[in-house]
């Protein structure tokens, strides 16, 4: 029988801090440099809050605000990881299951969570990457297939179709992935991350704006952002190698279609979770 994993399996020990007196140019710069969304606070060894990329976004004052590039970088210098940060924060032990944080995470829709010990004191981070990858090294045999877990109700864009409607229909649907069809074909896949990546390109030439995505992205297509058809599997392909490829290609979600490139469903991270807890597929999802 296969020992349960717990967290301090999968997670990292090695965790990047903030302090309550931290600017928000410190994190906004220690994000960047390392590529986290997420930065524990510590003050005396204990966690007392937590920043996120959203807060940092939130908190960053927009172009509509018409300041001075002087008046933009006193504001943001002024703004101190304790002025934003989320507390009380949410943890979890070392000893604790590794499938009980993943429910965790996803009961309470957050990507990561502080590891501390019985005092209080930071140990490590988790990351739900932190979770897959340890599961995805454990023997799964009974995970199965793709195609008895995938998203079947598939929501897909032309290459014509405008970058700013694509972005917007991944935010609905928060699939993380838009197959990109001329007709029941794959012609390329378009990834959130892509497009957000987009979007930050542009924000740090002309600075953030409210409706970002209408904005930077407009004379856009999907075409333009897209991914070749190569990021993808076919319906018989192992769960866990699914997973595997997803971790591999650093994105959150993936194609499923038939040997003859027709389209048939998307693989998402939200589906290795469910699978990973033992829960059936939602085709609706």
């Amino acid at each position: 029988m296969t020992t349960a994993l717990l967290v301090k399996d999968a997670m990292h020990a090695r965790a990047v801090t903030l302090s309550p007196h931290s600017s928000l140019t410190d994190a906004v710069v220690t994000m960047q440099e390392l590529r986290v969304k997420r930065l524990p606070v510590v003050q005396d060894s204990r966690v007392v809050g937590i920043v996120t990329d959203g807060e940092v976004r939130r908190a960053l004052p927009t172009l509509s605000e018409g300041l001075t590039p002087w008046a933009f970088t006193d504001r943001v210098g002024r703004v101190r990881a304790r002025d934003i940060m989320r507390h009380p924060v949410l943890t979890v032990t070392p000893d604790a299951a590794l499938t009980a944080a993943l429910r965790l995470m996803l009961d309470r829709r957050v990507g990561g969570l502080p590891v501390v010990d019985d005092d209080g004191e930071l140990r490590g981070m988790l990351t739900l990457t932190d979770v897959l990858r340890a599961e995805g090294r454990a023997a799964r045999l009974h995970w199965g297939a793709v195609d008895q877990h995938m998203t079947k109700g598939v929501v897909t864009v032309t290459p014509g179709t405008p970058a700013s409607e694509a972005a917007a229909t991944l935010k609905v649907t928060r699939l993380h992935v838009l197959p990109v069809v001329q007709g029941t074909q794959l012609r390329g896949v378009l990834h959130e991350k892509d497009l957000t990546a987009a979007v930050d390109r542009a924000g740090a030439t002309h600075g953030p704006t409210v409706l970002a995505d209408q904005f930077f992205l407009s004379g856009l297509t999907a075409a333009d952002l897209m991914r070749p058809p190569t990021g993808y599997v076919t319906e018989s392909v192992p769960m866990r190698d699914a997973l595997t490829r997803m971790l591999d290609l650093d994105v959150h979600g993936l194609p499923v279609i038939t040997q003859d490139g027709d389209l048939l469903g998307v693989v998402t991270i939200s589906d290795v979770i469910r699978t990973v807890l033992g829960e059936h597929a939602d085709a609706h999802a």
